[in-house]
């Protein structure tokens, strides 16, 4: 995790960040086409040990039940520890919910990952994506609104999340969805063909 991706979601309040998340968890639900699937900020759920503050509260239907899932959103400037994992293990078994989701602007330590593997609890690192604009030869950034190139950077967005705590080599990128990122470069395809009269061989869609 560089210090640039952890300064610029720190740049962003708490509640700015926590509405960056709830915009990952969103598109992700989409592209997975939950059932009966919706989506809050700063939910407070009343139970009988207390009362609880939820970053994020979702809910979708799966099997004939309603599947409630708490979604804790942590910009620190310093590694999530495992302590901020059994917190949010404890408001599950408060809650009476399902899955637990904690997202972070930074990395995991090894315990927390460790123990968020054991109880079922997803980790994601929410990373800033950069877009590299198109530099001519003369040194100058040219713009020009019907480039149809440009589509991909004005709608690519500007940050990721990665999935940590899955048993693979590599991480999985969880947002952009595949689905989001199929529409983006069909687009720009018809949009080049339109404009350009060239098509652009889209093959690679289907390893996405």
């Amino acid at each position: 995790m560089t210090n640039n991706n952890i300064s610029y979601f720190y740049d962003l309040s708490p509640t700015e960040f926590e509405k960056y998340c709830l915009e990952i968890l969103r598109g992700y639900a989409e592209s997975e086409n939950l059932n009966n699937f919706s989506i809050e900020h700063d939910k407070k759920i009343k139970v009988s040990d207390g009362k609880y503050q939820i970053d994020v509260y979702a809910t979708f239907e799966a099997l004939g039940c309603q599947i409630k899932v708490l979604c804790e959103c942590k910009r620190y400037k310093n590694p999530v520890s495992r302590e901020k994992v059994i917190a949010l293990h404890g408001k599950l078994n408060s809650t009476g919910s399902h899955k637990g989701i904690l997202l972070t602007n930074n990395r995991f330590q090894s315990g927390a990952i460790e123990y968020a593997k054991q109880h079922g609890i997803a980790l994601i690192t929410v990373h800033k994506k950069d877009i590299e604009h198109v530099s001519h030869s003369n040194g100058t950034e040219k713009y020009d609104d019907d480039d149809p190139f440009l589509y991909q950077e004005k709608h690519f967005p500007p940050y990721k999340a990665v999935l940590v705590t899955e048993e693979n080599e590599a991480d999985r990128v969880v947002y952009p969805t595949k689905t989001m990122l199929k529409a983006i470069y069909k687009e720009t395809n018809r949009l080049v063909k339109e404009k350009l009269g060239i098509e652009i061989d889209m093959s690679f869609l289907d390893s996405i």
